[in-house]
């Protein structure tokens, strides 16, 4: 039975795994304290050395420490560590503690203190029944001096090295997972920069010639110094429809590109959201009128906003655009507002195609495409990206937006909220600003 003695120095080696900080190299401040504390119960070793091995039982890593510091090479890294298939070695591989006289397998004969070492306990490190390396403590003993007592405690040694090693290998492994992250975020940033300019480079190329061939076309339309027949007429609306839409997809990845490059300046003041909402309604009129559409703003008595203006009025002509798309002819679109003194919610209702309820969760993302409802390319034309823009405008402005509707052909009403202009927002209003470090790139217009 182990003496009091012998289990505190356990107790205290096994605080020392725990508190060691640098983890990554744990087995190289511990051994050293091993050392110490086996000199300090009477024991008297000269060297310490662990050898880790792999499942093929070559080495892995070794380590080694002696009361002078000197640094020795046991075996080599890679070689077997069981070459010879010696009693030793089968004792070790079988589990069990092992003593030796003949000691140049495991130490270099030009270690200074080779001469005085004339036995060596070597203990098997065990990791979930498996052996994982060994333990060898050299001694100027003689090998019938060791006894079961010094062999016991050691092997309860070898549970802390073990420990140590693990906990090391864990952090190296981790080091070098981190690393490897860190490298491919790098790689992610620099891939996600080349996409955005070439999407940013490919967009301006594609403009240019598209608007000029929307112009052609339109000309060739209205403006045309021959006849057209039916056929052809028909053919050159298709080219400009089509040809718009294209322009209006470029627009709108322009837009998603500057906003995720984090180059758009939200730049907020407080302003009248219902004198906002009234203009943009002035603006899309025309459009509401070609489908015979009544456009209702609700005029409640709300407070100021604090948001950037013009980002609002981008988010309302996506909104409101969106309904006069869906909505069938003859019907009726509402503005409506709600307060809580703290937030200003501006909704857009219409009774137009809706949205399923398993299709709700799609909005809002990039190229949302629904079958039956406000994205659907066959009658509108639309890109996918209006409302990712406007959510994305939203909260850079610290609202939120959400959709609801009853199902197909049942409407819906988008809603978006912003900040109330109050005393502590005006008072912390740096924190609703966001200005780009680059070069500000303005958003390009909402088609309707």
């Amino acid at each position: 039975m182990l003496s009091e003695e012998k289990i505190l120095a356990f107790l205290k080696l096994q605080q020392m795994v725990l508190d060691i900080e640098e983890s990554n190299k744990l087995l190289d401040h511990f051994l050293p304290k091993v050392l110490q504390e086996l000199d300090s119960l009477g024991y008297g070793y000269i060297y310490l050395s662990a050898i880790f091995i792999d499942k093929d039982l070559k080495v892995k890593q070794t380590f080694f420490t002696d009361q002078n510091n000197i640094v020795s090479e046991t075996v080599t890294k890679g070689e077997n560590l069981f070459q010879k298939g010696s009693e030793w070695e089968m004792k070790v591989m079988y589990g069990e503690a092992a003593v030796i006289s003949d000691v140049a397998h495991l130490i270099n004969p030009n270690y200074p203190q080779f001469a005085q070492i004339h036995s060596m306990l070597i203990l098997p490190i065990q990791h979930k029944r498996e052996l994982a390396g060994i333990l060898a403590l050299a001694s100027s003993k003689n090998p019938s001096k060791i006894d079961a007592d010094e062999i016991e405690f050691g092997k309860m040694i070898t549970r802390l090295v073990d420990l140590a090693f693990r906990l090391q290998d864990t952090e190296s492994s981790l080091t070098q997972i981190t690393q490897q992250v860190y490298t491919m975020n790098a790689k992610l940033h620099q891939l996600d920069k080349l996409k955005d300019d070439f999407v940013s480079v490919a967009s301006h190329e594609l403009r240019t010639p598209m608007t000029a061939i929307r112009s052609y076309v339109w000309m060739a339309l209205h403006r045309s110094d021959v006849p057209l027949t039916q056929k052809l007429e028909r053919y050159l609306y298709r080219t400009l429809v089509s040809t718009e839409r294209l322009i209006n997809l470029v627009n709108d990845m322009l837009n998603v590109s500057r906003i995720e490059a984090g180059k758009v300046e939200i730049a907020p003041r407080s302003f009248d959201l219902v004198a906002l909402v009234k203009d943009v309604v002035e603006e899309v009129k025309a459009k509401a009128d070609e489908k015979r559409l009544q456009l209702l703003v609700l005029d409640h008595k709300i407070p100021p906003v604090f948001a950037d203006s013009d980002k609002v009025h981008q988010i309302l002509l996506n909104l409101i655009g969106n309904s006069i798309k869906f909505t069938y002819p003859g019907e009726n679109i509402t503005i409506d507002f709600f307060t809580d003194g703290q937030f200003v919610e501006t909704s857009v209702t219409d009774n137009g195609s809706g949205i399923s309820p398993e299709d709700l969760a799609k909005l809002f993302h990039k190229f949302a495409r629904l079958d039956n409802s406000y994205v659907s390319i066959s009658t509108s034309g639309g890109t996918g990206l209006g409302l990712y823009i406007s959510k994305s405008l939203v909260e850079l402005m610290k609202g939120k937006i959400w959709a609801k509707s009853e199902g197909v052909d049942k409407g819906a009403t988008f809603t978006f909220s912003l900040p109330v202009a109050t005393e502590e927002v005006l008072k912390h209003a740096d924190q609703f600003q966001f200005k780009p470090q680059g070069e500000v790139k303005p958003l390009e217009p909402v088609a309707i």
